[in-house]
């Protein structure tokens, strides 16, 4: 396996063709040298040189001051810039719950998990921080007012409480938890997410504080300067973690997932270059060609340091670059935000492979078997979504890339709108229009990986020339996304609530099978079975919504009922909604499941006035073994009676009949059939 310390960390292109030869023909007569054919080429190329990288990265640098310097010329004002559109979790075998997660065998990091003993939970990323946006366009014309709108999301410490990893050992049987341990947490850092991996405990923390995605900055200095970092405790003696590894290095997080013994991060990181100016009058241009001049391989390639000895993350021979002759080029390739993506051994607390790529990346999604990474291109008079693939495994070879109309950000829940199934890749994107009769359309997108090359080739797109229909009516946004297998569910949303049922049995011609209508939408979807489909979202009301769809016959389904969480109150919200690790749902048996949600609601009365209340709702579908008469039952609710008011996560814990409800880092608890006989905080 290869190390980072041996500096050989050449990605190797899986697909390659065979060399000139042949084993045992005739020698050959002629003269000429036997002619070797090239190992064909991705839209992403190997950089050859560090003198190839270093002038990749100048001419970026160079492209993002002059076009800042064009658009404060420009008087004209343009429009949508940077346009943010918006498989199943598997029924646990254990008796306990653990992260909802996208695919089945890949895991993904979160602030609380669960390994059957005991709970993981991470601090807030401020403890008391005053706010934080997910996605921040920045569009400012100085580095200084970019640096004034990261203050502005910078945590307001105020608590003297120590910042720690808190665990907690459970006893399913009486539904107690008991703190036994806390890992403190040194320093400002924002502790990303957990993963648990048999006696370890992984935590993976980040300096930046605006959020884990974002598209091609105006001004990319804002990923400059930023680490991520991730700790390996050996948990073996639970009263007394001990770190096994502590590794840091260069580059802003973006996410991470695990599978098996191996974790991958994907982080960004841009140079950072002392006095640059990325809005230069005509007289500080020269200036700044000078200081890309001066640059050194080492100025633009992000170190290292594992337990404390610093060491080069990368090397230019592991790096890619655009091949601005490929077809599936953009316009402007080479941004000065460079994607890498690291794979560690858990196994041997090392870091086996990094990568990267001269572009920055929307969004991931991690398949059983690769890595897909996005970049959204808004050049075009369109937008277009390109996909960049890699192995998953620690080798970390590149795939291919390839191309959809439209755009797929990826930041929240929106990797349900992309799936990888039977070897083909579907993608679900949005493309704004200068129609005010229709502003937004969607699109079904379908690739495959070719086999002469490294390129993820369009096979099939819906709607198309033979099936016309839209997703979607005029104006509706797309809110519900989930595939599962040979089907993809999707709700789009203006005023009303049209449910597609999209067959793909055939990859090559997908077509929309069926559709409802209802009042209300829903943001998340999850399929009991091939029969039953579970939406959460929003009534007519606004208010928190639960509706059963029967999708028995794909060209006909129908509600089986709705029903609203929180019926009376002024105002609900549900972080479930856009966040699939709020949700928590376990397979009970053959015709019963649970399911929990949490809701966070205000409450009105003449005495007291207004309050706000956060609450775990407890469900039940019953008879999911006959489809025409399943439905919802409302078991009861937890209340979390001390509402941590600057830190609004909420998760939630099954183990045999027990619940474990975590609001912030507090932890509540009932037994199934009784939870009005809650008990907590603990």
């Amino acid at each position: 396996m290869k190390k980072l310390s041996q500096l050989a960390l050449i990605p190797v292109v899986m697909i390659m063709l065979s060399c000139g030869g042949s084993g045992g023909s005739p020698v050959s007569q002629s003269t000429q040298p036997p002619t070797i054919s090239p190992a064909p080429k991705g839209l992403l190329i190997e950089v050859k040189s560090q003198n190839q990288l270093l002038q990749t990265v100048r001419q970026s640098f160079s492209r993002v001051a002059a076009d800042n310097m064009a658009r404060a010329s420009s008087v004209e004002t343009v429009d949508g810039i940077a346009m943010d559109v918006d498989g199943s979790a598997p029924a646990s075998s254990e008796s306990f719950t653990t992260t909802y997660t996208l695919e089945a065998s890949v895991d993904e990091h979160d602030y609380v998990k669960y390994d059957g003993n005991h709970l993981f939970i991470a601090p807030s990323r401020g403890m008391d921080c005053c706010f934080i946006v997910d996605d921040i366009d920045f569009m400012a014309p100085s580095s200084e007012e970019s640096a004034s709108v990261a203050a502005d999301v910078m945590p307001i410490s105020s608590a003297n409480e120590e910042r720690s990893i808190r665990i907690l050992s459970t006893d399913p049987g009486v539904a107690k938890a008991t703190q036994v341990s806390t890992i403190p947490l040194s320093g400002s850092r924002t502790v990303e997410g957990l993963y648990s991996n048999d006696d370890q405990l992984v935590s993976i923390s980040s300096s930046g504080w605006w959020g884990v995605f974002g598209d091609a900055f105006v001004n990319p200095s804002i990923w400059a300067g930023q680490t991520t970092a991730m700790d390996i405790y050996d948990i073996s003696d639970i009263t007394n973690p001990d770190r096994q590894l502590q590794l840091e290095f260069q580059g802003g997080f973006v996410s991470s997932r695990r599978q098996g013994d191996m974790v991958y991060l994907v982080a960004r990181h841009t140079p950072q270059i002392d006095r640059y100016n990325y809005y230069p009058d005509s007289l500080q241009v020269t200036e700044n060609e000078a200081l890309l001049e001066a640059l050194k391989p080492e100025d633009i390639l992000p170190n290292m340091a594992i337990n404390g000895v610093e060491s080069p993350l990368l090397s230019a021979s592991d790096c890619r670059v655009t091949d601005s002759e490929n077809s599936l080029a953009p316009e402007s390739s080479g941004f000065p935000t460079m994607t890498i993506l690291i794979a560690v051994d858990l196994a041997s607390q090392s870091v086996a492979n990094a990568v990267c790529y001269l572009e920055p990346t929307s969004g991931i999604y991690v398949s059983n078997n690769a890595i897909y990474l996005t970049q959204v291109d808004y050049a075009e008079a369109d937008s277009r979504t390109l996909v960049h693939s890699y192995a998953l495994s620690s080798e970390l070879d590149y795939l291919g890339s390839g191309v959809v109309d439209g755009a797929l950000a990826l930041s929240g829940d929106r990797d349900f709108r992309i799936n990888e199934h039977d070897g083909y890749l579907r993608l679900v994107t949005s493309q704004r229009t200068v129609n005010a009769e229709d502003r937004i359309d969607h699109q079904l997108s379908v690739l495959k990986l070719a086999t002469d090359k490294p390129q993820l080739n369009l096979v099939a797109t819906l709607p198309n020339a033979e099936r016309t229909a839209a997703i979607g009516k005029p104006n509706e946004d797309l809110y519900g996304a989930r595939f599962f297998g040979d089907k993809l569910y999707l709700v789009t949303f203006e005023r009303i609530d049209p449910l597609y049922v999209l067959d793909l049995s055939d990859p090559l011609d997908p077509l929309i099978a069926g559709e409802l209508s209802v009042t209300g939408f829903s943001d998340f979807l999850h399929p009991v079975n091939d029969e039953l489909l579970l939406g959460l979202g929003q009534d007519e009301q606004g208010l928190v919504k639960l509706e059963l769809f029967n999708v028995e016959s794909l060209t006909a389904p129908f509600s089986l009922g709705s029903t609203s969480l929180t019926p009376g109150v002024s105002w609900s919200y549900s972080e479930a909604r856009y966040n699939r690790h709020a949700f928590t749902y376990q397979a009970i048996d053959e015709t019963t499941d649970r399911f929990s949600v949490p809701v966070s609601l205000s409450l009105y009365s003449d005495e007291a006035g207004y309050s706000n209340e956060r609450r775990l709702f407890l469900f039940e579908i019953h008879s999911k073994d006959r489809p025409a008469d399943a439905s919802i039952f409302e078991v009861g609710q937890i209340v979390a009676t001390t509402e941590q008011w600057w830190d609004s996560r909420q998760r939630a814990v099954f183990d045999g009949d027990a619940v474990f409800y975590i609001d912030g880092t507090a932890v509540w608890s009932a037994l199934w059939g009784v939870p009005e006989s809650q008990d907590g905080p603990f």
